[in-house]
């Protein structure tokens, strides 16, 4: 019979990873139980999720779901972040935070980015990315510089005619 707190665990872990395209894999090893909870919450603030669940029950449900490739990468602790739509905020959260930390924790193992094992080094790609919002801002931005430059030229011979009048008008004043 297995253990049901596992199977809990379990059940727990497919339902959170069942809408999730984008996890990350980090090593916690060796922060407090403070520094985790700070960790947690700073993940958390940036619209994430993080969670310390056995390796076992990880694989296992990651096996479930058809993601291959962990069992070599789930060996010791292990925390799982679970993303959103946005995987670039809890991924700048992650590394700001082993920036900031003594030993560079969390350490990261992998991943998994729109449906591709990633590996470690994707993360701290990912939080050199600028966020969704910045990257919609650039867009609207883009979209809008024809149509700001299209009535810069449809408004310059009027205001070149008013500039020769002036300057006109402003000759027959001087004689």
């Amino acid at each position: 019979m297995a253990n049901p707190r596992n199977e809990a665990s379990v059940a727990q872990l497919r339902e959170l990873l069942a809408g999730a395209s984008t996890f990350f894999l980090v090593d916690y090893q060796g922060l407090s139980a403070g520094e985790l909870h700070r960790l947690r919450a700073n993940v958390s603030g940036a619209g994430g999720r993080l969670l310390v669940a056995k390796n076992s029950l990880i694989n296992v449900v990651l096996e479930e779901r058809g993601v291959e490739g962990f069992s070599a990468t789930l060996i010791g602790p292990t925390a799982l972040v679970l993303v959103g739509e946005d995987p670039v905020a809890p991924a700048k959260a992650l590394t700001d935070y082993a920036k900031a930390h003594a030993r560079d924790l969390p350490a990261s193992k992998g991943g998994y980015l729109q449906g591709s094992v990633v590996g470690p080094e994707a993360l701290a790609k990912i939080a050199t990315l600028p966020t969704r919002e910045q990257l919609l801002s650039q867009l609207i931005g883009v979209l809008q510089a024809p149509m700001v430059q299209l009535k810069g030229v449809l408004g310059a011979p009027p205001q070149n005619l008013v500039t020769v009048l002036d300057n006109y008008h402003d000759k027959l004043k001087e004689t």
